[in-house]
């Protein structure tokens, strides 16, 4: 579970946050209620490169099928993948 902290302890805090984001987003509350979110800036490009991979319907739709196949046992060797490569 994801390290809750209020606005005030947020700002008091801010200096030592970038250490703490390490790991995990932290959720800042407002009257206990959460009303942000702080996370890395790694975190972050990660997150958003994903949901742009997730956002390619044609991709999302051949990793589907390859997770199948993969599951099904359709699989290939390394040596057979890397000569239809032609490498």
């Amino acid at each position: 579970m994801s390290k809750r902290l209020t606005i005030a302890q947020a700002q008091q805090q801010l200096p030592n946050l970038p250490q703490e984001l390490i790991n995990e987003p932290i959720i800042i509350t407002q009257d206990g209620v959460p009303v942000m979110a702080a996370m890395s800036y790694t975190h972050l490009t990660e997150l958003l490169e994903t949901l742009d991979i997730l956002t390619d319907t044609e991709f999302v739709t051949k990793l589907r099928q390859s997770i199948t196949q993969a599951r099904q046992g359709e699989t290939i060797s390394w040596e057979n993948a890397k000569e239809k490569l032609g490498l």
